[in-house]
């Protein structure tokens, strides 16, 4: 078996990949289940408010997945990111304040990465990684020091973030998905997309891509920090962190979605919402006593076909 790159890319293989996907989870509930019963009510049990709200964070994350991705970068940090996000809304008084600090502060973070890959070519996959890594520790710190909650004796957590309603968050994400189909129609964006190429491609065209591909990792980066923001402050209740739930793994959720979703806005959307239909589907089935390792898997499959999704976009399979 081998891989051969097709004249003209595939445009069924991500129908194929999200058919996959749902035949795939679905075949999951039923073997761990072990009753169409049982594995109908996880299934369709759907908290819509719930739903909503992880179907906007999953999105505003894809979203950012899509701005290093369709550039040809691969900021895989976006957990990390997420969660310096949530430690600026932690720290600020209002929504607004909130959403600028988060925007602000998760750049900040994918600043480095994307210096070093600009100037020296460092890859970013590694580098968005570790950061990734080392945003729990930083989150930690802030945790059990600088935004510790005093009043809330005999329980480190921060103080709470401000609130920010599913309305709201949904109008965020809806400006921030127009916002790219909007970019990549002019001259910036279409040199973003170029990078994607190589970055002879776009010295090529007359530009530096060293600005390129800074601009596509501190974009990436400033939205995830939106959606981990954004995760925080939607919480009906405990809008806080705390040592045991700093990472929330929605950074993993958004980068599915935006693979599945064939890195195009409206597809990644789609992908979102089914991400959080399968995030339902997850709680329902450790409601029913299931260990949770086999509900997350859900998600992870998710994003194997999406992977699949792509290659079989950009190659066929030869079997001889």
């Amino acid at each position: 078996m081998r891989l051969v790159q097709r004249p003209s890319p595939s445009p069924l293989s991500y129908l194929y990949a999200a058919a996959g996907s749902l035949a795939t989870s679905i075949a999951v509930v039923l073997a761990f289940t072990g009753d169409p019963e049982k594995a109908l009510q996880a299934l369709t049990t759907v908290d819509p408010w719930l739903v909503a709200r992880i179907f906007v964070v999953v999105g505003i994350i894809a979203a950012a997945s899509l701005l290093s991705y369709r550039s040809g970068l691969w900021n895989i940090g976006q957990e990390g990111q997420a969660v310096l996000g949530a430690l600026a809304a932690v720290a600020s008084q209002n929504p607004a304040e909130a959403l600028a600090a988060a925007t602000a502060a998760a750049a900040a973070w994918a600043l480095a990465p994307a210096l070093l890959r600009a100037l020296a070519e460092v890859n970013e996959a590694v580098t968005t990684f570790l950061l990734s890594l080392a945003a729990v520790y930083v989150a930690r710190y802030f945790i059990e020091g600088p935004l510790r909650d005093p009043g809330m004796r005999g329980f480190i957590a921060t103080y709470e973030a401000p609130a920010l309603s599913i309305a709201a968050a949904a109008a965020i994400f809806a400006a921030l998905l127009a916002g790219i189909a909007a970019l990549y129609r002019t001259r910036l964006g279409l040199s973003l997309r170029l990078l994607a190429s190589g970055e002879e491609v776009v010295k090529y065209a007359g530009r530096s891509p060293r600005f390129y591909v800074l601009l596509a990792l501190l974009l990436s980066g400033a939205a995830s920090g939106i959606g981990g923001a954004v995760e925080i402050m939607t919480r009906e209740a405990g809008r806080y962190m705390t040592l045991q739930q700093v990472s929330t793994g929605f950074g993993l959720y958004g980068i599915s979605a935006a693979w599945l979703g064939a890195l195009h806005p409206i597809g990644s959307a789609a992908a979102s919402l089914y991400i959080a239909w399968l995030y339902q589907v997850a709680i329902n089935l450790k409601i029913l006593g299931l260990p949770a390792q086999v509900a997350n898997a859900l998600v992870g499959t998710a994003m194997a076909w999406g992977l699949a999704g792509y290659v079989l976009h950009r190659y066929r399979v030869v079997w001889r």
